[in-house]
């Protein structure tokens, strides 16, 4: 069995009155990939922004629970948010490059805020962390140009090696392949399955077809609660819960 890389326990987030997400405790594995699927509005997104702590950015939100990483409860007063999303890396829904900004300072942001001025280690960095995310051969003649430049999937993989630079051991993804077409999304999944050698990936996701295929296990929310969790094979072709089934099926709502 894998160590566990993050454990959720009675996880729940409310923006202002509003009761987001319900009493979540699920268990990670280092080295897999985790899909959260459900219909829309039923917490994903909010949950997967508690587990670096952006959901607290919000006005008015808060959350209570534990999301402990390497034992330690993330939301204990002791804990630094900037530190913990180093180690907790995330990717948006829709790309965003830093704009004026070069392909290269752009992966290099995060070192530079740690303190890195070497350039010869800077530059090792980018190299690597483009070549991880699938990027360093269409972009290696146009380092200097604004990343803004790039297509929206080279711009999303641009990201992804951004987060990659800091070598979180988790990577968050909030759903994102959703705003690229059907290459630059399968670009992405193969890019997750080569991010699991060293890293674990929990990925929000519209598309159901995409969780079977690149993720280990899934797990089913509905209205802020988790109805189903299980590795991949089993909920999407032997569900427990009626609810899940009727969901994977298309019967639901």
């Amino acid at each position: 069995m894998n160590d566990i890389a993050l454990k959720v326990s009675n996880l729940q987030a409310w923006f202002g009155d509003f009761h987001a997400v319900k009493g979540i405790s699920l268990d990670y594995q280092q080295n897999t990939i985790n899909a959260i699927i459900g219909p829309s509005g039923c917490g994903k997104s909010t949950y997967i922004r508690c587990l670096n702590r952006i959901h607290e950015e919000v006005d008015g939100a808060r959350v209570s629970g534990e999301v402990l990483l390497n034992g330690q409860n993330i939301y204990d007063k002791k804990m630094d948010a900037v530190e913990i999303r180093r180690h907790i890396g995330m990717v948006f829904q829709k790309p965003n490059p830093f704009a004026s900004m070069s392909i290269f300072d752009n992966v290099v942001i995060g070192p530079r805020l740690w303190g890195e001025r070497n350039k010869d280690k800077l530059e090792e960095i980018a190299i690597s962390c483009l070549k991880k995310a699938a990027l360093w051969n269409e972009v290696k003649d146009k380092l200097h140009q604004d990343g803004t430049s790039l297509s929206g999937g080279q711009q999303q993989r641009l990201c992804i090696a951004r987060t990659l630079a800091t070598n979180p051991p988790i990577i968050l993804m909030d759903e994102p392949t959703s705003a690229l077409d059907p290459i630059a999304s399968a670009k992405i999944e193969d890019l997750m399955t080569e991010l699991k050698k060293e890293h674990s990936v929990i990925i929000v996701t519209h598309n159901m077809q995409q969780a079977a295929r690149v993720a280990d296990n899934t797990s089913f929310f509905i209205l802020g609660e988790l109805v189903e969790s299980g590795e991949s094979s089993q909920i999407f072709t032997n569900p427990k819960k009626k609810k899940t089934e009727d969901y994977i099926t298309g019967r639901f709502g």
